[in-house]
């Protein structure tokens, strides 16, 4: 399990890269995970306002607990603001862009690499476990990016705005009706409010029914 060297809770998302074969995963949102690794790999843990950790797989098989420290930022003159998604993503993708950019090798790959290079252009027609494990990492981490935008337009503050609903009611309000990716991508600020004021007229309409 990967975990906040304070609190000890398990940290989701955190990138956990094995840099001899430079495949990765991202851990649940428990904080575990699991990588393919022998010893005397090298994986690295990192996460957006954590200091980054190198951990050598040992050569005996055990678990390990990794604890990641927070990043102390001086904030002495700084206004503090509410998160930004955009600034998150672009860090993100700036993080892991070999992942974002990832792109599995299709036919115009392999006549390009074929004359130079046969044995490599044939590598591309063969399933790899390698080029599976970063598309699967770059689907989570395209996922990752999703839900982060869904947190950003459907925040609790303009929820409670809408509704004067309290946690922990406003938490299950907000679970219970959860915009999906693809409605908030195209939804207007109105659309969005008008979204929330008609679920919470339902909200309470099947609450007054109980």
């Amino acid at each position: 399990m990967v975990a906040d060297q304070d609190t000890k809770t398990g940290l989701p998302f955190v990138s956990i890269i094995n840099k001899r074969t430079m495949t990765g995963t991202l851990s649940s949102e428990s904080g575990r995970f699991y990588i393919e690794a022998v010893p005397g790999d090298t994986l690295e843990f990192s996460m957006l306002s954590y200091t980054s950790r190198l951990f050598t797989v040992p050569s005996m098989s055990s678990t390990h607990d990794i604890y990641l420290q927070k990043r102390l930022f001086d904030l002495q003159g700084v206004n503090v603001k509410g998160k930004n998604y955009h600034n998150d993503s672009l860090a993100m993708r700036e993080e892991y862009g070999r992942y974002f950019n990832y792109k599995k090798p299709g036919a115009v790959d392999v006549l390009k690499t074929l004359p130079a290079n046969p044995i490599t252009a044939l590598t591309y027609l063969v399933p790899s476990k390698a080029r599976k494990r970063k598309e699967e990492f770059k689907e989570q981490l395209v996922y990752w990016e999703k839900e982060k935008y869904i947190d950003y337009r459907y925040s609790p503050e303009v929820v409670e705005k809408m509704t004067k609903l309290q946690s922990p009611e406003l938490d299950s309000f907000m679970l219970k009706y959860r915009p999906t990716y693809q409605f908030l991508n195209s939804a207007s600020e109105y659309d969005l409010l008008l979204f929330i004021k008609q679920s919470f007229e339902e909200y309470k309409k099947s609450k007054a029914e109980k």
